[in-house]
């Protein structure tokens, strides 16, 4: 294997060149995805009132529907997002996605410099790593991105600890703090510390550093806005069962992408070849099949596995391919990646990714051209843009931060609306609605075209929007249908988030 990695050998000499060519690459993955994350709004709203404002909000102000004390476990996502959207623009949403992606690769690649001195550094490893993990992370800018990063982190100080007693490991303290404030998957973090303790203490070896680093961070989870309050919060919000929640279902539900899929069935081989081999350490083994039991509970928790993968198992990786098919690879990976940088010239980097066959981008032009104010209705994926557009000429139903601010009440009242079911005129009576923004893939669009009391005045690619019969205009303006005028205007909104 030596001989067959000499070229490569070589390159990791000038790690310099090595990890300009990964950032490249993971540039070039960040601009291939045409996609925003839908709760991305309401991370903005959240960004622009603590920067322009100095606002951190505790209450909601942007529904129509009872609510409960705002728990934002990600307002610090918010404001980074913002700030780079702010100045650099819409490329700096991408730059931070690629940003993030690339220090989650670096301390895999710094953890598994750790398992062995001996044995020859690959390329193929990360990159295939860093395909599958971007295939399951493709949308833009999303807040668990700084948990995966933070998790790798973690996992690399924590391994340094074990394998050479390293001080590094009082560093998770500061860290905690930060990815606190940043994402609630800091409790991964903390799951984390737990097992290398637990590892310690059943094999007799030094384990004192490792319950102090537990403690300690574990007492600075109350530094955050909502001090002890959001303990509770945060241990509710990571037990709740989110039934309608498509990332947290299971790994074996069909409609999954089939990048999970290949993900974990990936990391399920590596650890069946790891059980046959008796020289890979059982806690690596344990490590592992723990993130592959969460991962198929939750495919949001697949990351995971791939991380744990790529840092502690790349030697039973090179045993699954033919070694001659590895020297192809890396011969020739690193010119690839390198003309990746060319490559991303040609994907419009530049361009906001607003797609008006996801977002309802005419569907919100129409309301807000024609001023159609008041309470409006529209799905929980749509929300967050609707509101970031148009508050605070309207007030939504609720949008997708969930447990953060909303009951389950008025969830399940949504979707009795949406499925069309008996009772689905009652919900507008329980909640006074004046406009309804519908998602054109709900039952309740072929019923409630005709009812006599709403009547459609707009339909776009994604959805159709209603407003009372009784309050229905002799004429309604047209809207703007060039695509620059939109391209322009991707992230122009009414604001006053932070009055």
């Amino acid at each position: 294997m030596e001989n067959n990695c000499g070229v490569l050998k070589k390159m990791y000499t000038k790690s310099w060149f090595l990890y300009t060519l990964l950032f490249l690459f993971c540039l070039f993955l960040g601009c291939l995805s045409r996609n925003y994350d839908y709760d991305l709004y309401a991370r903005l709203i959240v960004g622009e009132a603590f920067l322009e404002k100095g606002i951190i909000h505790y209450n909601d102000f942007l529904s129509y529907t009872p609510t409960h004390k705002w728990y934002d476990h990600e307002w610090g996502s918010g404001v980074v997002f913002y700030w780079f959207l702010k100045h650099i623009g819409t490329f700096g949403l991408i730059f931070l996605h690629s940003f993030l992606m690339f220090f989650t690769a670096f301390f895999v690649l710094k953890t598994q410099s750790l398992q062995s001195k001996n044995y020859p550094k690959l390329l193929f490893p990360i990159i295939l790593f860093l395909i599958l993990f971007s295939s399951i992370n493709g949308s833009i800018v999303r807040c668990q991105m700084f948990s995966f990063m933070f998790f790798s982190i973690f996992l690399y100080l924590l391994e340094k600890y074990r394998a050479k007693n390293s001080n590094c490991i009082w560093l998770i303290l500061p860290l905690t703090i930060i990815w606190n404030n940043l994402h609630g998957g800091i409790v991964s973090g903390l799951g984390l510390i737990f097992l290398y303790l637990l590892n310690a203490v059943i094999t007799k070896q030094r384990w004192k550093k490792y319950f102090i680093v537990f403690l300690l961070a574990s007492i600075l989870l109350i530094i955050n806005p909502y001090g002890t309050d959001y303990l509770g919060f945060l241990l509710s919000a990571n037990t709740m069962t989110r039934t309608y929640i498509v990332e947290w279902w299971h790994i074996l539900v069909e409609s999954h992408s089939l990048g999970f899929i290949l993900s974990y069935c990936y990391a399920l081989l590596i650890f069946l070849l790891s059980i046959l081999d008796s020289k890979v350490n059982v806690f690596n083994k344990l490590l592992l099949l723990v993130m592959l039991v969460l991962g198929a509970m939750h495919v949001k928790l697949v990351s995971f596995s791939l991380i744990i993968v790529t840092a502690l198992f790349s030697k039973e990786l090179i045993k699954v391919f033919d070694v001659k098919f590895i020297k192809f690879v890396e011969k020739f990976v690193a010119i690839l990646l390198f003309l990746s940088m060319f490559l991303v010239l040609f994907l419009e980097p530049f361009t906001p990714r607003v797609n008006d066959t996801k977002f309802p981008v005419k569907e919100v032009e129409f309301i807000a051209t024609n001023n159609l104010s008041g309470n409006l209705l529209t799905s929980f994926g749509f929300g967050s843009y609707v509101t970031y557009k148009l508050y605070p000429q309207n007030l939504i139903f609720m949008d997708g931060r969930y447990e953060e601010v909303y009951n389950d009440e008025e969830f399940l009242a949504l979707k009795e609306f949406a499925m069309a079911k008996e009772n689905w005129r009652e919900v507008l009576k329980k909640y006074p609605t004046d406009v309804l923004l519908l998602d054109k893939t709900w039952k309740i669009c072929d019923v409630i075209k005709n009812e006599k009391d709403w009547t459609l005045v707009f339909e776009g690619n994604v959805g159709q929007v209603y407003v009372k019969t009784k309050k229905l205009k002799p004429k309604y303006k047209e809207i703007e249908v060039k695509r620059n005028y939109y391209l322009k205007n991707a992230f122009k909104n009414m604001g006053k988030f932070g009055e």
